[in-house]
């Protein structure tokens, strides 16, 4: 009768409503299997570690000498997911007495004690990023020295920031007890938001670069993925019921 056919009808359809959504969750699940595996990829290969020099001007008039060194770690493309893999290391170093006294004549001279590093850790005549203090800061915070370096995906450095735990200098005159002075170093390392390259890089794109701007695309969603089965689905659906509405009305009718 009527009644039997409509729930043949509801039966069916719970069905194949049941089977779309098992097969749509097992697609999401493989779906993020996918995307978990290639992340962790993404994170373990292509690493780039460079060590470069950075300077000092302890003359005061541009004579940049070496001071000691700084280690980028990271992935040639970074992404929000490997940006955890970033670190950046300065070596510890020891002012000579030279060095020391050239320290104490731009204290007693008010200027400026001056870093610089290049920005592209790969390239030495690459655009250098400077950063400076009051020479008597150095001093003042026992020459404990602070160092926080901005990059951007590309590994570049975009900035450079440097402070000592003294924010200002003393009131009197400072004077070194002689000798040499060690200084301590703290470093961090800050992401900056997604920017073009810098102007002084090569504008031609390597396949290496391309590949790596493909790769740190951000992955498409589920949904972004396999809209064209789910619509397919819906579809199906619609032209099944279609059918048994058909039969339904067709079993209804007196003979």
């Amino acid at each position: 009768g009527e009644g039997a056919n409509c729930l043949r009808f509801q039966m069916k359809r719970a069905a194949l409503l049941a089977a779309l959504l098992l097969g749509l969750i097992v697609l999401a699940g493989a779906s993020l299997d996918l995307n978990d595996e290639d992340d962790e990829i993404r994170d373990t290969s292509d690493q780039n570690v460079a060590s470069v020099v950075l300077e000092h001007d302890l003359e005061g008039n541009g004579a940049w000498t070496p001071r000691g060194r700084l280690t980028y770690t990271g992935p040639k493309m970074v992404t929000s997911k490997s940006k955890r893999l970033v670190s950046v290391r300065i070596e510890q170093i020891e002012l000579t007495s030279d060095q020391a006294e050239k320290l104490q004549a731009l204290i007693d001279e008010g200027k400026q004690y001056r870093v610089r590093m290049q920005s592209n850790v790969n390239n030495y005549d690459s655009a250098k990023i400077m950063a400076s203090i009051p020479a008597c800061m150095l001093p003042a915070a026992n020459f404990h020295e602070i160092f926080r370096v901005h990059v951007d995906q590309y590994g570049h450095v975009r900035g450079l920031w440097y402070q000592t735990l003294a924010t200002a200098c003393p009131p009197k005159p400072v004077k070194l007890a002689g000798g040499s002075v060690q200084l301590v170093t703290s470093v961090s390392v800050d992401m900056e938001g997604r920017g073009p390259k810098l102007a002084v890089e090569p504008k031609a794109k390597s396949p290496e670069q391309t590949m790596e701007e493909e790769k740190a695309k951000p992955p498409q969603t589920f949904f972004q993925k396999y809209w064209m089965y789910i619509i397919g689905g819906v579809v199906l659906l619609s032209l099944l019921q279609g059918e048994d509405d058909k039969a339904g009305a067709g079993g209804g009718r007196p003979g």
